[in-house]
């Protein structure tokens, strides 16, 4: 009688093993994802004053520090420190930007893009547009 709780002890203690195990062994490999990305650029671009229910999105994984919207050849010192930021990352650039055709007019500027770490989530730097 006394040998079933022990299986059973033994039973859940190989699957918290095994649980432990998976967790040390694939948790560093697990990515952000595409929505996962656009959540965390959402709370920053809300902190950072944007109203993105009027601006469209643009979302797009890069593994260069150069990209659509920081250029590779820039001499620019705001832009070299994005890029030194990137090198050598994995990550989301959620692009935020106003549809001129569905606001019915030019605006120049205001534009934003985020750089989310892929692996970790974390913001690694911003571009705002002038």
């Amino acid at each position: 009688m006394r040998a079933r709780p022990i299986l059973i002890g033994a039973i859940f203690g190989g699957i918290f093993l095994l649980l432990v195990f998976f967790l040390k062994s694939y948790g560093d490999n697990m990515k952000i994802t595409e929505k996962k990305a656009i959540e965390i650029a959402n709370e920053e671009a809300i902190k950072l004053g944007y109203d993105i229910k009027s601006m469209d999105i643009k979302i797009t994984k890069y593994n260069t520090p150069w990209n659509e919207y920081i250029p590779k050849d820039s001499k620019s010192e705001y832009i070299i420190e994005r890029l030194n930021k990137l090198k050598n990352k994995e990550y989301w650039a959620v692009y935020y930007y106003y549809d001129f055709k569905k606001i019915g007019m030019i605006y120049k500027g205001g534009d934003l893009c985020i750089f989310v770490d892929a692996k970790t989530g974390e913001i690694i730097t911003t571009y705002r547009g002038k």
